[in-house]
């Protein structure tokens, strides 16, 4: 058993706060709505800007699995602390970006913390939860406080991050660095009792591709990994070509950040929606109504973009805020508790590697006309979504046929 200093908190209770808060102060970048214009002013049009982030995620991709294992076998809290100082550092490298090679350095440095982070603050709120609840729910209401939380603050980083971007984007992207040199602080106070992964190869590697297999055999957990990716990016892709909608529909540049405000605020209408009815659906429709519901907004938008149906952007921000809080559960509550950051770093990959693809051909369509960003997104998820949400519901049947059997 791990020794507890005395920074560290004592209670599960204590550790939980701890890990929310650090999920949702790091969730969010200062500079989030003037990076498009950032990029601009440095000479990137989209296509460019989508090769950046195809950089971003090649490295967070690569890395991601072995560094789930890592902080699996490890340690979770110091995978946390050293991926939010390095989130800091390439904060700190890009607020002097001249053009796109730097831009991609400075990506590619996210990648590698990211791949470090992601799916630790999730893992260690799972353990926390679970020690004082192992039913699950404890985790799924956390899960979605923290989720919920995600959306407030950056509601309050925007309304500060974008009236200072208006002034300097240089400044913005500098400060931006607070929120994880706080986050890193939060997770040194965190006493991470979490169990730990017992490899079964001495070589990592092996290892590594033994439980990535044995995790893609599980074919419920596969489903939901696939469920997890195109609920993940289906929203995600279109987000470099939101402040460029505003304008075209004649937002007022001034009042672009209100609109990424907005869009923060549906999140977390979504959050609450997932936390009040989640629980209640199967997971087929907990998968399907939010891709109905996109599919419906970008229809309207891509067939009459104005300054009225634009706000309708607003509902993939409310299909964002549910999917955050519902899909990764889906996942998680399939693995084992010494492999939780492995098993979201292996979906996190699946999900990396369809934004990938799609992102280039989103944005590439987006310089011939904004409009068709939203279309090809539309394009390639919803013939992806549909089986998977025969699938999910075809399995829930099977579920309920063998419990009245019984």
């Amino acid at each position: 058993m791990q020794k507890r200093r005395f920074w560290e908190a004592k209670s599960p209770k204590g550790n939980r706060r701890l890990v929310i808060a650090e999920t949702a102060i790091t969730s969010s970048i200062l500079s989030m709505a003037i990076m498009v214009p950032f990029f601009n002013s440095i000479g990137m049009n989209q296509e460019q800007i989508a090769l950046s982030q195809m950089c971003f995620t090649v490295v967070a991709m690569v890395l991601n699995i072995p560094m789930g294992w890592v902080a699996d076998k490890f340690s979770r809290k110091w995978a946390n602390i050293l991926g939010d100082l390095l989130c800091a550092t390439a904060l700190f490298f890009y607020s002097f970006a001249n053009n796109i090679y730097d831009v991609i350095a400075c990506e590619s440095l996210f990648g590698i913390a990211c791949a470090l982070s992601q799916g630790v603050d999730s893992s260690l709120l799972k353990h926390f939860a679970d020690k004082d609840d192992p039913s699950g729910k404890l985790f799924k209401r956390s899960f979605s406080l923290a989720r919920g939380l995600v959306e407030i603050v950056e509601v309050v980083v925007l309304l500060i991050g974008t009236p200072i971007g208006a002034i300097s984007f240089r400044l913005a992207i500098r400060l931006s660095m607070i929120s994880y040199l706080i986050g890193a602080v939060l997770s040194f106070c965190v006493h991470d009792d979490s169990p730990k992964l017992v490899s079964k190869h001495k070589n990592p590697f092996r290892d590594m591709g033994s439980l990535t297999k044995r995790c893609l055999k599980d074919s419920a957990l596969r489903l939901r990994i696939i469920a997890y990716a195109i609920a993940r990016e289906i929203t995600h892709g279109l987000i470099w070509v939101f402040t460029p909608l505003l304008t075209l529909a004649g937002v007022p540049l001034a009042i672009v950040g209100f609109g990424w405000v907005v869009n923060s605020v549906m999140g977390f209408l979504g959050t609450k929606l997932a936390a009040k009815y989640g629980s209640k659906l199967s997971d087929a429709k907990i998968f399907a109504i939010p891709i109905a519901l996109a599919a419906l907004a970008g229809s309207i938008m891509f067939f009459n973009l104005n300054i009225v149906t634009v706000w309708l952007y607003g509902v993939f921000g409310l299909v964002r805020g549910w999917n955050g809080s519902t899909m990764i559960t889906l996942v998680k509550e399939r693995a084992k508790p010494t492999e939780q950051a492995t098993v979201e770093s292996i979906a996190r990959v699946f999900s990396q590697l369809v934004y990938i693809i799609t992102t280039y051909f989103i944005n590439r369509a987006a310089d011939v006309e904004l409009r068709y960003s939203i279309a090809t997104a539309l394009l390639i998820f919803i013939p992806l979504a549909i089986p998977v949400a025969f699938r999910l519901r075809s399995e829930n049947s099977r579920k309920y046929r063998v419990a009245s059997e019984s």
